[in-house]
């Protein structure tokens, strides 16, 4: 049991660095999405994400799912797949951040 809890918390610990780094990282133009994947991508592969505003630096709105293999994607906030997969990451997160505070 403890092993999972610590799983779980440097998992949690992780999402939230991914969060953090992820969101600096957005304020330059270099790393701006310019279009967005026409591919969905798949639970397993997605580690993290950020949300990119087009009212900030960038000229369009987006979410970047980070991938286990450190790769970027730059996804419609209004596809369906997409609202899928972040409703999914806030569950996961959900069970983690409880499972800290048991």
């Amino acid at each position: 049991i403890m092993a999972n809890f610590n799983k779980n918390a440097a998992f949690a610990v992780l999402m939230c660095l991914q969060l953090l780094l992820g969101a600096t990282e957005a304020q330059n133009n270099q790393d701006c999405c310019l279009s967005y994947t026409k591919v969905p991508l798949p639970r397993r592969t997605i580690t993290g994400f950020t949300e990119q505003l087009s009212s900030e630096v960038c000229d369009i709105n987006a979410i970047i799912f980070y991938t286990r293999k450190g790769l970027r994607a730059c996804a419609n906030p209004k596809d369906r797949w997409v609202k899928k997969q972040l409703h999914w990451l806030g569950e996961k997160l959900k069970k983690l951040s409880h499972l800290n505070y048991i």
